[in-house]
């Protein structure tokens, strides 16, 4: 994942990796059939563990401030332990996602923020509400942005300290 995450896939090789995990090539030949197989079943566990964890948040919350808050924090909670498996799965995700099982595909990280987003859908002052759609990629987007930005040294980490105003964000945006 490290390798994955630091060089991309086509800058991996299965040396690399063998020689990083301390097995020989042969060794992993015998779990993986190819590098591709090995990235894509890393893939499919990150992305299982970031939606249930994500998932389990939003179910926990008894309203929309208490969901959102949970979902912001699971997500920058995860970028602080595991920021090799966040940039992992953000940098292979237009590579990867397509190749997914259909147990994975059908637990999407925007379908989590749709459904989040629709718990305080109301109308707006003028009678109109934002598309459920757009405020769901509005708060992918943005902590998909701020991870990145995180990684790169733009801004500070801990992630998590960016989740107050994170949360007072997507209220308004919500509201």
């Amino acid at each position: 994942m490290k390798l994955f995450a630091e060089r991309g896939l086509d800058g991996t090789s299965i040396r690399d990796i063998a020689r990083e995990s301390g097995y020989t090539n042969p060794a992993l030949y015998k779990h993986f059939a190819s590098k591709e197989e090995l990235a894509l079943h890393l893939f499919e566990t990150c992305h299982r563990r970031l939606w249930t964890k994500c998932h389990t948040a939003i179910t926990a919350g008894t309203d929309f401030e208490d969901k959102l808050d949970g979902y912001i924090s699971a997500v920058l909670g995860l970028v602080d332990a595991h920021p090799e498996a966040m940039a992992f799965l953000s940098e292979n995700a237009r590579i990867l996602w397509p190749k997914s099982g259909a147990a994975v595909r059908q637990h999407t990280m925007i379908g989590l923020a749709r459904s989040l987003m629709r718990t305080a859908q109301r109308p707006s002052r003028n009678g109109r509400r934002i598309q459920d759609d757009v405020a769901a990629a509005s708060l992918q987007g943005t902590l998909a942005e701020l991870t990145r930005m995180l990684q790169v040294g733009v801004i500070p980490g801990p992630a998590i300290q960016w989740k107050v105003e994170l949360v007072a964000l997507f209220r308004k945006i919500a509201a």
